[in-house]
């Protein structure tokens, strides 16, 4: 038979053994939870280089049948940009405004929006919104849009989605002109203002035009 202080010894032990079983299961916890964490950031656009995310545009698009043009880049005001136009719409861009070589916003400006192309701007939608978090699927970025046009004022005709993944996504649409813009932003606060204004490009007949956006 085992003496007292033998037991007791073997008890210790099991609880030690126990305790380091323990420790080591919440360290592989926390540390595939930081895993986790890092994977998410990287796929958020501002996380991103701008040749990343001029990158993760031409894949995404192309995934979803969307062609788009080559980047441009674009210095109006002070500010840098970069924009793309859409073949299948004329009168669309994606364009992203940035600070050092991250950016602060993407967004797509389609100059008339009516019941003809409200599909092929929802699948450009789409295809923003997964360029923005590429952990997105297409069934969670078209529940996305849906919850931000539901919510869309009746005379303003904007809305704002802060979404789980920390990105502001937005609509705005002009009542007089019926211009449409959607945007994804970083999200610093609720009062955070994104305003582009005036872009310049040249559209295939050379001729420079004039993009307004107003994100507010």
């Amino acid at each position: 038979m085992l003496n007292k202080s033998r037991v007791v010894f073997l008890l210790f032990l099991f609880i030690f053994m126990m305790s380091c079983d323990k420790k080591e299961s919440q360290e592989k916890k926390k540390n595939s939870e930081n895993i986790q964490n890092k994977a998410a950031q990287e796929n958020i656009f501002s996380n991103n280089s701008i040749e990343k995310i001029i990158e993760t545009f031409s894949k995404k698009s192309k995934d979803n049948k969307i062609s788009i043009g080559d980047f441009e880049k674009l210095a109006y005001e002070n500010k840098n940009y970069y924009y793309a136009k859409i073949h299948s719409k004329g009168d669309a861009i994606y364009a992203l405004d940035y600070s050092g070589i991250s950016a602060t916003s993407i967004f797509l400006k389609v100059g008339k929006v009516d019941g003809a192309n409200l599909a092929i701007i929802e699948n450009m939608v789409i295809n923003l919104i997964q360029v923005s978090d590429e952990n997105i699927k297409e069934a969670e970025a078209r529940a996305i849009y849906t919850k931000i046009l539901a919510n869309l004022g009746d005379k303003e005709l904007s809305s704002l989605l802060t979404y789980t993944n920390g990105i502001t996504y937005g609509i705005q649409i002009d009542s007089v002109t019926s211009e449409f813009i959607f945007y994804a932003r970083e999200s610093e606060t609720e009062n955070t203002v994104t305003s582009i204004q005036n872009l310049n490009f040249k559209n295939n007949d050379e001729k420079n035009t004039k993009v307004a956006v107003n994100l507010k």
